[in-house]
């Protein structure tokens, strides 16, 4: 575990200075990098795709993994907001399938989607979760890395809408905190998929299962 770290506390640093940089330069500037589609964004759907083939190579010699590649495939798409970008609206929202203007064609595709996207859920739990608790207690790094991984994209994802989640509590924030929000979840997002490719990378050093 040692060895990563200082992996890890690159990373963190990184995201930090990347928030701080971000606030100090100016909006023009600022724009390419946390816009929709801009670099930090693309920087994050393109370290999934790196992780999901460092994955493949271990699939190789452990074909069992398999839905491991899917999953780590599914955060990039995801990234690339697949899931609303061919569809009237987000798959994975409730009003897609009750709604009229959603053709009944595209909502059968959805539900397909849907059904194998937990199938392949299903499968990396029932193969996976209690040798990855196990290598959790044993504190080994890839591990390591893919829970720290999970915790800071909940943490990013937890304040996505950070204005909307406070509104209910008339709470509102002022625009420089939302604009340093924003950041954060963007550079931690990022973090969070670096993490994984971490992970990945570790997993296939590994010479064991």
């Amino acid at each position: 575990m040692k060895k990563y770290i200082p992996i890890w506390s690159a990373l963190f640093i990184g995201a930090i200075l990347l928030v701080i940089i971000s606030e100090l330069i100016s909006p023009e500037l600022k724009a390419p990098m946390m816009k929709e589609g801009g670099w930090i964004e693309t920087a994050s759907w393109i370290s999934y795709f790196v992780a999901a083939f460092f994955v493949l190579l271990k699939t190789l010699r452990f074909p069992n993994r398999w839905s491991m590649v899917i999953c780590t495939m599914l955060l990039g798409m995801r990234e690339l907001d697949f899931d609303k970008r061919f569809s009237t609206m987000g798959i994975f929202k409730s009003r897609f399938y009750s709604s009229a203007d959603v053709p009944i064609g595209e909502k059968l595709i959805a539900l397909v989607i849907t059904a194998a996207i937990v199938v392949t859920i299903f499968f990396l739990i029932k193969n996976h979760l209690k040798p990855f608790i196990s290598r959790l207690r044993q504190w080994e790094g890839p591990s390591l890395s893919f829970f720290l991984s999970g915790a800071v994209l909940v943490f990013a994802k937890s304040i996505d809408g950070f204005s909307r989640k406070l509104e209910p509590l008339g709470i509102e924030p002022s625009d420089a905190t939302n604009r340093i929000v924003e950041s954060v979840e963007e550079c931690f997002e990022l973090t969070g998929a670096l993490l994984i490719v971490v992970a990945a990378v570790g997993a296939l050093r590994q010479r064991s299962k």
